[in-house]
């Protein structure tokens, strides 16, 4: 939903009402550091105590304390974005056809909006640990369709503009925010004794919780550093059109995710349990699981990313400026989903210092980085910064990783679980650019590439082992059904 609509999005608001849309979701990607770790902490906690016969009465406990930090800071971030409105619409953003008082008043209204959606990140982590996934699936699906869809009669039959745009947004984030809280609070366990605010929970949590804290602030600053920094010293103008990159790549991310979010509580049993085998199986058929997902899609994406988006938005001018950024964003985006299975191994294992670190080194060599190359080369320098951090990840943070934990499966995680689907992705996509390199923005155009993407991802499929056997063992079990 939220890559499907962009282009009416563009046509109604204009570029630079849209880079204040895309500034509101860096804030609200940002406003995550203020989770301090609970998230993942709870994600790995409920997976644990969900088992436990001994600690199951205590979840509703849990949840119950963390909620005292939740809320509170939820009204801080609103109160922090709502009286530095002003500080912001003059000193950071650079709006060229905008008024002040408009831009002051539009943030006001993102802190509203970021503010109301941030505590449904942390009800969504505990119903992620209680491995609820099916359920977190049909709130963001109803959700997502309520905030992308909902908000296009209000930008075509109205009058309110971006101001509109914004109180759509505040009003689907209280709503998503209250169904997500109300969902998990029917789906936990009766609590042993009356609820009441435990310190202990807080003190237990604090290591593991700290160490996500550093990395999620870390690895935040990593990925927006090159919108803030774009913000800062280019028009808002060129930040509208870097966000419809930003928007297209960071779908491959929405397809990463659900794999991590069933893996993680899975791993964190697994590890507690001591079922080495059995994560072992789990860590190569997810790993073999993603690298077909995110090779496929970022190929075909990234060698047709001019098409791609002239198919999409039916803007040359857009299309041509976006494309090379597009295509280095898909390509970062696809090694980053690579990295998420060794990711959750870690935190599985309770292991946070190895992120921590490499999350740093690259903070201290990126951002100087991303400035120079912002101030020569504009967004096509800014998308260079993302594909670099990856790609130094997958080449030197992985083997450190098999160093601590599954020893001696590296060379099966690159040789079998990556490198097959990435060849294959690469080959059949580079096969497929030369006998059509631009595609015409018509049904022919949109057949051919659709055809395409399913034949690269079918190829990339059974170059995978894991991944082959599994869809054998899905059609026999289907045979055997009917």
């Amino acid at each position: 939903m939220g890559v499907a609509f962009v282009p009416l999005y563009i046509r109604a608001l204009g570029a630079e009402n849209f880079g204040l849309v895309g500034f509101m979701l860096s804030l609200q990607a940002m406003s995550l550091l203020l989770d301090f770790g609970i998230g993942v902490f709870l994600g790995r906690e409920l997976a644990r105590r969900a088992h436990d016969p001994v600690r199951r009465g205590l979840i509703r406990q849990l949840i119950y304390t963390f909620e005292w930090l939740v809320w509170p800071t939820s009204a801080a971030i609103a109160l922090v974005l709502m009286l530095g409105s002003d500080v912001i619409a003059q000193h950071w953003l650079r709006p060229q056809h905008l008024s002040h008082a408009a831009t002051v008043s539009a943030i006001r209204i993102m802190g509203l909006a970021v503010a109301l959606l941030w505590p449904s990140s942390f009800y969504t982590s505990a119903l992620t640990g209680l491995e609820q996934q099916p359920r977190l699936n049909a709130i963001a699906a109803i959700f997502a369709t309520l905030r992308y869809v909902g908000v296009l009669p209000l930008l075509y039959f109205t009058d309110t503009g971006l101001q509109g745009f914004l109180w759509w947004y505040v009003v689907v984030a209280a709503a998503q925010t209250t169904c997500t809280a109300l969902v998990l609070w029917r789906l936990l366990p009766p609590a042993r004794n009356p609820l009441r605010f435990r310190t202990v929970e807080l003190i237990d949590a604090r290591h593991f919780a700290f160490g996500i804290f550093a990395i999620t602030a870390s690895a935040l600053v990593l990925s927006q550093i090159d919108r803030l920094t774009l913000s800062a010293l280019r028009p808002l103008s060129e930040l509208g059109y870097y966000t419809v990159a930003v928007t297209v790549s960071a779908g491959l991310g929405r397809a990463v995710q659900p794999m991590f979010n069933a893996i993680y509580p899975r791993m964190s049993r697994l590890v507690a349990s001591r079922d080495h085998a059995t994560l072992v199986q789990l860590y190569h058929l997810a790993s073999q699981c993603l690298a077909v997902i995110a090779s496929a899609i970022a190929c075909v994406i990234g060698f047709y990313a001019e098409s791609v988006l002239w198919l999409w938005t039916g803007d040359a001018t857009l299309a041509a400026k976006v494309a090379l950024p597009l295509a280095v964003l898909v390509a970062g985006s696809a090694l980053n989903g690579l990295m998420n299975v060794p990711y959750a191994l870690q935190l599985a294992s309770g292991r946070t210092r190895l992120p921590i670190i490499s999350n740093t080194i690259a903070l201290l060599l990126g951002i100087p980085f991303c400035i120079v190359a912002v101030q020569r080369y504009g967004m096509n320098g800014a998308a260079w910064l993302w594909f670099a951090v990856n790609f130094n990840y997958v080449l030197f943070v992985v083997p450190l990783i098999h160093q601590r934990l599954l020893r001696g499966e590296l060379g099966q995680w690159y040789l079998r679980d990556v490198l097959p689907p990435v060849i294959v992705s690469l080959a059949v996509t580079l096969i497929a650019k030369c006998l059509h390199p631009t595609l015409d923005r018509d049904l022919a155009g949109l057949m051919w590439l659709a055809g395409i993407g399913l034949i690269v991802l079918a190829a990339t499929a059974l170059a995978s082992t894991g991944v082959r056997n599994l869809l054998w063992k899905l059609i026999q079990r289907m045979r055997s059904v009917a």
